[in-house]
């Protein structure tokens, strides 16, 4: 089974390999390793869930300085509300999502502000999740963890070391679908700086 997720989540990133391969230009002006962390602001999809808070960390690299690959581990909360459950007030509890996730994405440009878009795919993993009577804290309905292959268009900007970014993730069955904003720093992957070659002949 991790070998066919793996092999999906290949395949969901090669449409992104194959315009980097015909974006033109063959000098590098980026470093080609570096690493993202940012702080997302999660909005669920389902209605009885408020908004949330999470971080990701990824490590990427860069093929050329329009294609990057690499893996993401984020985790995000989303948000306990109130609704109702079996026509009883019942607060639902707040999820914690956490995915491990192939990443790849197409920079535009080579300037210092670049927009650029992408597709995550990998595994999302829900923890224990709890609907309970608004009144006495009885739980009404109580389901264990859940681990789903999930996948996440996304698109963003990068401006020097800062990123933003907004993303879809679509999570699977029993898992919550969310959108996340994403606003973090970049380490790494900076210009190359050209230094003027030394002249060591004596000659005048």
């Amino acid at each position: 089974m991790k070998y066919i997720t793996l092999i999906i989540a290949f395949l969901a990133l090669c449409p992104l390999a194959s315009i980097a391969q015909s974006s033109g230009g063959t000098g590098r002006l980026y470093k080609p390793f570096k690493v993202d962390v940012s702080i997302n602001l999660t909005f669920p999809t389902q209605a009885e869930l408020t908004v949330g808070g999470g971080f990701f960390v990824e490590p990427r690299y860069g093929i050329n300085d329009h294609l990057n690959v690499g893996l993401q581990l984020g985790s995000n909360i989303l948000g306990e509300g109130e609704s109702l459950f079996n026509h009883q007030e019942a607060t639902y509890r707040a999820q914690a999502i956490s995915n491990l996730s192939l990443t790849g994405e197409y920079l535009f440009g080579k300037e210092n502000t670049r927009p650029f878009v992408g597709m995550m795919a990998g595994m999302y993993r829900r923890s224990d999740y709890e609907i309970v009577d608004s009144e006495d804290g009885t739980i009404f309905n109580q389901v264990g963890n859940e681990v789903n292959f999930g996948f996440a268009p996304r698109l963003g900007v990068v401006t020097g070391k800062f990123r933003m970014n907004v993303t879809y993730h679509i999570t699977g069955k029993n898992i919550s679908d969310f959108f996340s904003i994403g606003l973090g720093i970049q380490f790494g992957g900076g210009k190359i700086k050209d230094e003027p070659k030394k002249n060591y002949s004596t000659w005048e």
